[in-house]
């Protein structure tokens, strides 16, 4: 049994703002939930030895490794140089492996061109020296794609490449078949960083699924036949397991083998059968998974070693998880009937599942991290997001629902000042939507939203048409409504809150990024009475050269162009309407701009194209975060938006 103490945060207590002590400033609200989380991902190493977990003791982001059958001090991993760790995960007992992005502007035959170089590093506990995989490949963009860790190995990893070979180029004979997807399978040594080819397919593959030794036993394929006409299929070598041609929209998501190995693991989302499925090796029968539970999109849970999908993930007020490994399925019902209605989620495991790390969520909370042995009953608490809120009260969140004024039924979330009740209204009110768009609000602790309400407004989380989690009526109900109803849903949360006494008609502000930023832009276009001023942060402006930048040749933008109803704009005039940045002359209201110069996600020059546009014709103002890219991950991007946009509302829509 671990006798762990929690994970301390060096420089965070200090922050903590204690109560009474007089009303907050809106920099020391910024300060306060503008910090990084402390802890995050925590990932258990196969034989329970370690736990390494996203953390922040010095402000920037960065990994910590606990160790948990000792009294050593955490190690904390070297920080990298103008790189961002974006995920980690154990290759053995005793390396750790981190995917990691930097981002560079290269000078190229057509211009300078903004590009996301994803790599894998391994850091061995013993020597301590992180040591660049796959690098003897550093032309390709992309060499952190995992397809396998071989069991029989321990010091090797296997990566795939998926590269795209042009009929186009010089010397190359012109085929029927156009460009084509070239897989490969590279075995790489984790001591040295190089690696060696060991598998390959040439024939329009673009993604596999492997045995544990990483050989292939799934191929899928995506050919182009024409604009808007492609095919897909499952094969396994020359057999044909799954086919559809004559399509505009990737239906098919494969997530690997199930517990059995028997079986593919598929989600498809457009046609018939629907559904999850499993899809045998054998012939390429599909078999309906049914989860009891009608939501229209699940998430796999995928063993970080075997990679095999061991659950699924639901979303709703709380995400929930179905297991059907037997040791994880009853880990999760022992913690989960003891947590009162909290939301409980497994996230890392041992290789033999006698010790788990659990995630608990209460409504509004900064989840709660512990280490769970089974075995003894023991339940160990390793740390909390947000330890620097411990000392003071947080908005109530409540769930609500209102009718569009289609009548729609869209759910949302209301997010009071602390100590405030509806009775004490009305507050002026900030709309939060989503990005995505096809995510969704929860219950859970929003630092976003939870900053606001602290400086004094309510706040309405709306998760509009094309939301997930209320069935695939609802998602499917946004897709040509990406800047016509998924906005006006957003707007019709404000009438709800007039109605009901939490705010007043025309005393709102509408906050946004991503999605929620255009959405965010798009409101006073709907309706310049309905919003006082807006902030979009790293928002799309200008959906049609998006989807033009990123090319029409792959599904890489189907979520874009489904939710857009792209035939639906066969004019220039009917491709304006829904782009700010060719209305920009329109706003009437002040606009606040906050945009990432390394957004990979949605390209920071959206944002100046909107800015640019608005000089001497619109109240734009564009506020550049220097070094950061489109999540809002680090302290000092969160602190920077907070900062700005609250003297922006504040400017525009006192709390005071």
């Amino acid at each position: 049994m671990h006798n762990l103490k929690r994970l301390a945060v060096a420089g965070v207590s200090s922050l903590c703002l204690a109560l009474g002590s007089g009303a907050e400033t809106l920099n020391e609200v910024a300060e306060l939930f503008g910090r990084a989380d402390a802890i995050g991902n925590p990932q258990i190493s196969p034989d329970g030895k370690y736990l390494a977990v996203e953390c922040a003791p010095q402000v920037t982001a960065s990994i910590c490794i606990l160790p948990l059958d000792s009294s050593d001090a955490p190690i904390l991993l070297p920080a990298f140089q103008d790189v961002r760790v974006v995920r980690h995960y154990w290759a053995n007992n005793d390396t750790l492996i981190l995917d990691i992005e930097a981002f560079e502007t290269l000078q190229v035959s057509s211009g300078k061109e903004d590009y996301i170089f994803e790599r894998a590093v391994a850091f061995n506990l013993t020597d301590q020296k992180p040591v660049m995989l796959m690098k003897d490949n550093r032309s390709w963009l992309d060499t952190n794609n995992l397809v396998a860790i071989a069991p029989d190995e321990t010091d090797k990893i296997m990566f795939s490449i998926v590269s795209k070979v042009s009929d186009n180029e010089p010397g190359r004979v012109r085929t029927k078949n156009g460009d084509r997807a070239t897989y490969s399978v590279m075995k790489t040594d984790l001591k040295k960083g190089s690696s060696r080819q060991v598998d390959s397919d040439t024939r329009f593959v673009v993604g596999a699924v492997h045995a544990p030794d990483g050989t292939m036993i799934a191929e899928h394929r995506y050919r182009e036949v024409s604009r808007g006409n492609h095919e897909v299929s499952i094969t396994k070598g020359k057999k044909v397991l799954f086919e559809r041609q004559n399509l505009s929209f990737n239906p098919l998501t494969i997530w690997g083998l199930d517990s059995s190995g028997e079986n593919l693991v598929v989600f498809l989302d457009e046609g018939e059968p629907y559904g999850l499925h499993r899809m045998s090796l054998d012939d390429g029968t599909l078999t309906r998974i049914d989860l009891g539970y009608e939501s229209g999109t699940v998430a796999p849970v995928i063993d970080s070693r075997s990679l095999q999908v061991v659950g699924f993930e639901l979303p709703g007020d709380k995400t929930m998880q179905i297991f059907e490994d037997p040791a994880l399925k009853s880990q999760l019902e022992a913690i989960a009937a003891a947590m009162n209605g909290a939301a409980v989620m497994i996230e890392s495991w041992t290789d033999d599942r006698s010790q788990s790390v659990i995630a608990v969520e209460h409504a509004g909370q900064p989840i709660d991290y512990y280490l769970f042995e089974p075995d003894v009953g023991a339940l160990s608490p390793v740390g909390n997001k947000a330890p620097h809120l411990d000392a003071r009260p947080l908005g109530q969140i409540e769930a609500i629902s209102y009718h569009a004024r289609d009548g729609l039924l869209i759910h949302g979330y209301l997010t009071l000042p602390p100590g405030k009740a509806r009775s004490d209204g009305p507050f002026p009110l900030i709309l939060l939507p989503h990005g995505g768009p096809e995510t969704k609000d929860a219950f859970g602790f929003d630092w976003w939203a939870q900053a606001y309400a602290a400086a004094g407004y309510a706040v309405i989380q709306p998760n509009f048409r094309g939301s997930i989690g209320y069935g695939t009526d609802f998602r499917d109900a946004g897709y040509g409504e990406f800047g016509d109803k998924m906005v006006t849903d957003i707007l019709d949360a404000a009438v709800w809150a007039d109605d009901e006494g939490v705010s007043v008609s025309g005393n709102a502000c509408i906050v946004g990024a991503s999605y929620g930023g255009y959405a965010a832009l798009m409101a006073p276009l709907h309706d310049e009475a309905a919003v006082r001023c807006v902030v979009a942060v790293n928002p799309l402006t200008n959906p049609f050269k998006f989807l033009s930048d990123y090319g029409y040749q792959t599904f890489l933008v189907n979520s874009v162009e489904r939710f857009l109803g792209v035939s639906r704009f066969d004019s220039t005039e009917s491709r304006q309407r829904i782009t700010p940045t060719s209305r920009v002359n329109e706003f009437k209201v002040p606009v606040l701009l906050i945009a990432g110069d390394q957004d990979s996600t949605v390209p920071f020059e959206q944002s100046q194209d909107l800015a640019n546009a608005a000089r001497g014709v619109a109240d734009v103002t564009l506020i550049t975060l220097d070094d950061e890219d489109h999540y809002l991950q680090s302290t000092q991007a969160r602190f920077d938006v907070l900062s700005n946009s609250l003297d922006f509302l504040n400017a525009h829509l006192s709390a005071d």
